[in-house]
């Protein structure tokens, strides 16, 4: 069984997120937020993979796959 890759990211660690605005995918939107919650899934191969839940800083929350987000310099 293949183990997940090294979890990035800390609870409580501000992290930003690019997403495509529009029909262009040169345009981004950047949201930041806090994580608040690691956790991993299987993937169809049934390989565990990193997820965050991220509390966005205009009051939102969603789950985000490890490679989708960056950490906030």
């Amino acid at each position: 069984m293949k183990t997940p890759v090294g979890q990035k990211f800390e609870l409580n660690q501000v992290v930003k997120r690019n997403a495509s605005v529009g029909y262009s995918a040169s345009k981004y939107a950047q949201f930041t937020g806090k994580i608040t919650k690691a956790f991993t899934r299987k993937n169809k191969l049934g390989v565990e993979q990193y997820y965050y839940k991220v509390f966005w800083e205009d009051g939102r929350s969603s789950e985000h796959a490890q490679h989708s987000l960056k950490p906030f310099q």
